[in-house]
């Protein structure tokens, strides 16, 4: 399978599935005042969405102090070729600083998800909000067996 990264492409041997993880923060400081995350899962043999980020929550919640569901709602990943999903919102401490993430998970075929997540130090302003619908609109899929070497220029 060819595979394109930012930086260049990859050719992988047979069998692989991506299950990367791209992190984009905001600045140079650490921690970033704002991250936003972009990975990719399976969900267990005949799994349902719903099902996969009930058992994500709880595994989060075991994992990180204080972790506290503030919401959960329908939404959708792209304005061109919508896909429903999932988005919750939660907050948590660590290292005595609060954090506030919203998470969006999303079936990409089935099986299989891509969850986008934001993460940052104070409840998310109203811009940031306007952020997060725009970058969930902004989502175009990918056609089944084209790369970004597949194009009209070389015909």
């Amino acid at each position: 399978m060819d595979y394109e990264l930012q930086e260049g492409s990859i050719a992988l041997p047979q069998g692989f599935q991506d299950r990367t993880v791209n992190m984009f923060v905001l600045g140079a400081s650490i921690p970033a005042p704002l991250s936003i995350t972009v990975s990719r899962d399976i969900l267990l043999p005949d799994e349902a969405l719903k099902a996969y980020v009930d058992r994500q929550v709880k595994m989060l919640a075991s994992k990180l102090r204080g972790y506290t569901l503030l919401g959960k709602k329908a939404v959708e990943l792209s304005s061109t070729a919508p896909i429903e999903g999932i988005q919750i919102d939660a907050y948590y401490m660590t290292d005595g600083r609060p954090f506030y993430q919203r998470q969006a998970g999303f079936l990409i075929e089935p099986g299989r998800a891509i969850i986008f997540s934001t993460t940052a130090q104070a409840d998310f302003s109203s811009e940031q909000n306007q952020n997060w619908a725009d970058l969930l609109a902004s989502f175009q899929p990918r056609q089944p067996g084209v790369n970004k070497t597949d194009s009209s220029e070389q015909e």
